[in-house]
C-alpha cells in the first residue's frame, strides 16, 4: 500500500500564486471601474480643458458677468424672466480716447435687426471694416475711406525710385495689389546646401514665396537658374562677421568689422558674381558686424549703388541695418517673424499668426523660414488659407520696396486730441 508523506508547502510557490491572485484581482477592480467610468462617465469631465476664443459667437441664455459686480444678481433675474433690462444712459464725463464712431449701434428690446457700424474715425480718418489704420494713414485722406483707384494709385508710389535697369527693378517678380490688402512675404532660406529640400522649396511653394541661397552652396549658378524658372525670386545670403567668428568662419568672403571698407566692397563684388538673377542679399549670421554702423554704411552704400535690396533674417538682436539702410535710401526689409527658430509645428503655428496679425495691423509683414520638411509642409497647408483670410501673399521685393515709399508703414497710433 502506497503512502504519502505530508510535506510544508514551498514559500517560493505560495508567494507566486498569491502574487498572481493579487494581480488579477487588482487588474479586475481597476478594469471594471474604468469600464464603469467609460459608460457612466461625462466625457467633459474627464480632466482639466482650457478653451480660448478670439471670438463667441454661440449665443448664452444668461449673461456672463462677474458675480462680484454691481447688478449681476439683477441680470440673471432679467435673463430668467426672459425680459430685456433697459439700456443704460450713455455717460458724459467718459475719457476722450481720439476714437469716434460713425453710426450709432443701437439694441432695442423689439427691434428685429440691428444697425451696423459704417466706421470708426482714428485721428480724424475713417477706417472702415477690413481696412486698417495703417492703409488709411498711407493714402493720407483725413476726410473719407480711400478708393480702390487711390489705392491703386498709392500702390504705383512704392518703388518710385528704384532705377528700370537694376537687378531689383528687372527681377523682381511681378506683383500688384490695387484693393490694397495686408501682405505676408516669405523668404526660404540656406538652400543650395542640401539638394533635396531646395528641391522642395522651388518645385513645392508657390513662386509668390522668395528663396535665398546659401553663400557655401554648391552649383549656385544652376539653382538660381531653377528657381527663376519656377517663377520664384532669388536672395544671395551675404555672409557676416560673428561674435565667435575665431571659431566658426561663415565664408573666406565674410564681411568683417576689423577689415578696410574697401575690401568689403571687394568681397561683397566676389559673391555677387558667383550667380546672376538676384534682386538683393540677406545676411547670414552677423551679429558683431551688424552693431557697428562704421562697417555697415560702406556695405549698405555698395548695395544701393548696385541697385539690390537688402534684408534682415530677424536672427539679430541689434543692428544698424535698419537706421543705414534708411539714410542711405536702400530698398531694406526686416523679417517680423522666424518662423522655424524652433523647428516644431506648434511654433511654427504660432509665428505664422504672428505674421497674419501683423499684416493687419502693419499693412505687411515678412518672415523668414529653413528648408525643413516640417517647414514646408506647414508652409504648404498655411498659404492656400490667406485668400480667405484677406491677405495676399507677395514677394519679398514688395515688401522692401515699400520701404522706399513717402508713405512708410506705420504703427497705429491714438492721438489724445483726437
Amino acid at each position: 500500500m502506497s503512502s504519502r508523506i505530508a510535506r510544508d508547502p514551498s514559500p517560493f510557490r505560495s508567494g507566486l500564486v498569491h502574487s498572481a491572485l493579487g494581480a488579477f484581482t487588482l487588474t479586475f477592480v481597476l478594469g471594471s471601474g474604468a469600464t464603469a467610468m467609460h459608460v457612466m462617465g461625462d466625457a467633459d469631465a474627464a480632466g482639466p480643458t482650457v478653451r480660448m476664443a478670439l471670438f463667441d459667437e454661440t449665443p448664452s441664455d444668461a449673461p456672463q458677468l462677474n458675480p462680484r459686480l454691481p447688478g449681476y444678481q439683477e441680470a440673471i433675474g432679467f435673463a430668467q424672466a426672459g425680459t430685456v433690462p433697459a439700456a443704460p444712459q450713455p455717460s458724459t464725463d467718459e475719457p476722450d480716447l481720439g476714437v469716434e464712431y460713425d453710426g450709432a449701434v443701437r439694441m432695442t428690446a423689439s427691434a428685429s435687426t440691428s444697425q451696423q457700424p459704417t466706421g470708426i474715425r482714428i485721428n480724424g480718418k475713417t477706417v472702415l471694416p477690413g481696412q486698417t489704420y495703417s492703409q488709411i494713414n498711407q493714402i493720407g485722406d483725413a476726410d473719407a475711406a480711400p478708393t480702390p483707384g487711390e489705392i491703386a494709385s498709392k500702390m504705383v508710389q512704392i518703388g518710385a525710385g528704384i532705377a528700370d535697369d537694376s537687378p531689383l527693378a528687372k527681377n523682381a517678380r511681378a506683383f500688384s495689389n490695387p484693393d490694397g490688402k495686408p501682405t505676408v512675404s516669405l523668404i526660404v532660406s540656406g538652400l543650395g546646401t542640401n539638394a533635396t529640400r531646395t528641391r522642395a522649396a522651388i518645385n513645392e511653394l508657390p513662386p509668390e514665396v522668395t528663396l535665398s541661397f546659401a553663400p557655401t552652396s554648391d552649383n549656385l549658378r544652376t539653382w538660381v537658374r531653377q528657381a527663376r524658372r519656377a517663377g520664384h525670386e532669388v536672395l544671395i545670403e551675404l555672409p557676416m562677421e560673428p561674435y565667435d567668428y575665431g571659431r566658426q568662419r561663415p565664408h573666406a568672403q565674410v564681411m568683417q568689422v576689423g577689415v578696410s571698407a574697401d575690401t568689403n566692397r571687394q568681397r561683397l563684388s566676389k559673391l555677387l558674381a558667383r550667380a546672376p538673377g538676384y534682386v538683393g542679399v540677406m545676411n547670414y549670421q552677423g551679429a558683431k558686424f551688424a552693431t557697428e554702423q562704421a562697417a555697415v554704411d560702406p556695405v549698405v552704400a555698395e548695395l544701393r549703388a548696385k541697385g539690390l535690396a537688402f534684408f534682415e533674417d530677424g536672427s539679430l538682436i541689434r543692428s544698424e541695418f535698419e537706421g543705414s539702410s534708411r539714410n542711405a535710401g536702400l530698398a531694406f526689409g526686416k523679417a517680423t517673424a522666424w518662423v522655424d527658430a524652433r523647428p516644431v509645428a506648434d511654433e511654427i503655428s504660432q509665428q505664422l499668426l504672428v505674421l497674419e496679425t501683423t499684416a493687419r495691423e502693419r499693412g505687411a509683414a515678412l518672415g523668414t523660414s529653413m528648408p525643413f520638411p516640417v517647414s514646408i509642409d506647414l508652409l504648404k497647408e498655411w498659404i492656400p488659407t490667406l485668400e480667405e483670410k484677406g491677405i495676399a501673399l507677395a514677394p519679398a521685393s514688395y515688401y522692401a520696396k515699400r520701404s522706399l515709399s513717402a508713405g512708410q508703414t506705420q504703427q497705429a497710433r491714438l492721438d489724445p486730441q483726437g
